[in-house]
């Protein structure tokens, strides 16, 4: 029988959690926020009064161990998603995670085994944002073939983000394969054009240190690379290039284009989309009412629990990404490594 409430436990409820993943919790009639666990107690308390969570814990295994929860939100940095999200998974939960999936291919592997294992469980990365609103718009341009033969899909990714100062990002240690936006965008392909078959990828760190302020501010060994460059050919027989830059200062590009034998299609990170035919230049398109979809992420992976209970078969559950989608673009990650040490093409 279906419960009244879903009960939520959530692990690291960050920055990105209180702008999209708790407000979305919240507006939620059949959610219960019952306990969360930050890496202090401290930030524990606060996240707790300000979102009215029940209870706080301070052992994040306790709080997976919980009879009272019967799913749990998993919002820390990549190195821990494996770890937490296959507990959850054994404990019974289920399982909504933080992008990016985990800190590299054999740890998403794990989280997929882990899934796979308990069927009757929902698991759920977090999509990108910019995956909304347009969504059905894209995928039905490309379905009824608006585009005609495709030819040709280049990404755009370039800004100075990577030139301040040390972040969690730029560590491996936290964010192992992870290297800017390219795990966003390669789920967003994968989504819409499908796998990679092959790449070849060159990496630049043209900052080799930054001070560190965990260790008194010494200098620390960047290792994730500031400027990527890519080009392969998708299992749907198209090339792609991609151009990747932390340290492109005065720009601010973020778009991925797919250009066919009629015509072109740019997609924004910020949500803007836009058409051109050949002798045009492109311009903004508005898609209709009924192929846009806001931002229901929570409310999707609610609605997948109640449909678990229910005993609806998991292809009904409408999750995307769900971890089988994400180790398709774990794997890519780990090509990217792979290529750029070896300077070969790569099957992915």
């Amino acid at each position: 029988m279906q419960q009244d409430k879903i009960r939520i436990g959530f692990i690291g409820a960050g920055a990105i959690c209180e702008l999209r993943h708790l407000p979305g919790l919240k507006a939620i009639e059949d959610v219960e926020l019952v306990s969360v666990c930050n890496r202090t107690p401290d930030s524990s308390s606060k996240i707790a009064k300000k979102w009215g969570f029940q209870d706080v814990d301070t052992d994040w295994n306790v709080l997976i161990a919980r009879e009272d929860i019967d799913a749990v939100f998993i919002g820390t940095w990549p190195y821990t998603h494996a770890q937490m999200s296959i507990a959850a998974l054994e404990a019974g939960k289920h399982v909504f995670c933080q992008a990016r999936m985990a800190a590299d291919v054999e740890q998403a592997r794990q989280m997929l085994e882990a899934a796979d294992d308990s069927p009757h469980l929902v698991d759920m990365i977090c999509p990108p944002p910019h995956r909304m609103p347009y969504e059905p718009y894209i995928k039905q341009v490309l379905a009824d073939n608006e585009l005609g033969d495709l030819r040709e899909v280049r990404l755009v990714c370039r800004n100075a983000a990577d030139l301040g100062p040390l972040n969690w990002r730029q560590r491996t240690e936290y964010s192992g394969q992870q290297i800017m936006q390219i795990g966003i965008w390669a789920e967003t392909i994968n989504a819409w054009l499908g796998e990679y078959e092959e790449l070849r990828a060159e990496f630049e760190s043209p900052i080799d240190s930054k001070p560190d302020p965990e260790n008194n501010n010494q200098e620390y060994e960047l290792r994730i690379p500031q400027i990527v460059k890519v080009a392969g050919w998708l299992k749907c027989g198209v090339f792609i290039l991609e151009d990747h830059s932390g340290v492109a200062i005065g720009e601010n590009a973020n778009h991925l284009t797919i250009t066919g034998s009629h015509g072109a299609m740019r997609i924004n990170y910020d949500g803007e989309i836009e058409r051109a035919k050949n002798g045009e230049s492109f311009h903004p398109v508005g898609p209709p009412v009924t192929l846009q979809r806001d931002w229901q992420v929570e409310q999707d992976f609610i609605d997948a629990i109640h449909l678990a209970q229910e005993g609806i078969p998991s292809c009904d559950w409408g999750v995307s990404p769900d971890f089988a989608e994400g180790f398709k673009y774990m794997k890519k990650m780990d090509a990217l490594w792979r290529a750029a040490k070896t300077s070969d093409v790569v099957i992915v």
